[in-house]
């Protein structure tokens, strides 16, 4: 449950940590994701981090924290090409742009961020050439559902190493997931804990089994994650839940309990359907 290991042989640690946008007006929020991400490299907790060009000064900020810290070699970086950069065909100075703000040479995993329509293949393609430059270790996609997976792997030389969705118990996606799994692409849950969903973080097989465990509902819930052999980036910028997060190796969940936790799906999706969204304000 520690590691998962790409098609390529890329090993990825199986809990990361996300991020969020920030502005560059906002300088409480800019300090206090430096201050998370230095924290997360000192303590050597986490070495999976997950950004996106689309995150506003994220990449900009970690890329700071990392040069503070030494840690690059240690670590893992997953980024995305964003929409506009889609639009408007620029994958590569996206790309360019990515490695200087994070202070590097290299993406460990690159993905696009939504299958925009009419680009999303051209960008793959793109991430292609920069697979075989070695300038990214491993290249996939997010927010897919299967038919945009079907006409990319039809169009494409390069099948997607990995793809991030939105997975948690309230909204575990099993075709999807057993689509990824029949096709070698590993995974990797967003909003893991659907954003501290009440219905979700209140539900009694969480609630019995945190109390059996001596643990919290956040812990459970990312144990049932790892059980499944994805990767989860949460996301806090609290050094205390920061901490609870990274304390979920001394437990595991039966196969009943996991099957409990799973009985909680009801099909609430959090984030945006990428059949139904608008990816110009995206």
């Amino acid at each position: 449950m520690d590691e998962i290991i790409l098609r390529n042989g890329l090993k990825l640690p199986t809990l990361g940590l996300g991020a969020k946008i920030v502005s560059s007006s906002n300088e409480k929020a800019k300090q206090a994701s430096y201050d998370i991400l230095h924290y997360a490299l000192e303590t050597g907790k986490c070495n999976l981090f997950d950004t996106s060009e689309s995150y506003g000064m994220q990449e900009a900020i970690l890329g700071e924290a990392l040069a503070a810290t030494g840690k690059r070699d240690s670590v893992r970086l997953i980024t995305k090409v964003g929409n506009k950069s889609q639009r408007t065909g620029n994958i590569r100075r996206a790309l360019e742009a990515s490695l200087r703000k994070l202070k590097t040479s290299y993406i460990d995993v690159y993905l696009f961020h939504w299958p925009q329509y009419g680009t999303f293949i051209q960008t793959y393609k793109e991430m292609e050439k920069f697979y075989e430059e070695g300038l990214v270790k491993s290249i996939g996609v997010c927010n897919c559902h299967r038919h945009h997976l079907e006409e990319l792997m039809q169009n494409v030389n390069i099948p997607p190493m990995i793809h991030e969705f939105e997975i948690h118990p309230l909204f575990t996606q099993s075709a999807l997931v057993n689509y990824c799994i029949a096709y070698d692409i590993r995974i990797i849950a967003y909003s893991p804990i659907a954003r501290m969903h009440d219905v979700l973080i209140k539900a009694k097989p969480i609630r019995i089994i945190a109390a059996r465990y001596g643990k919290t509902p956040v812990q459970v819930i990312l144990q049932w994650h790892r059980q499944h052999n994805r990767i989860v980036i949460p996301s806090t910028a609290n050094k205390k839940h920061f901490d609870e997060i990274y304390n979920v190796e001394s437990f595991s969940l039966s196969e009943k309990e996991l099957a409990w936790i799973s009985s909680l799906d009801d099909n609430v999706r959090i984030r945006y359907n990428s059949d139904m969204c608008d990816f110009n304000h995206l």
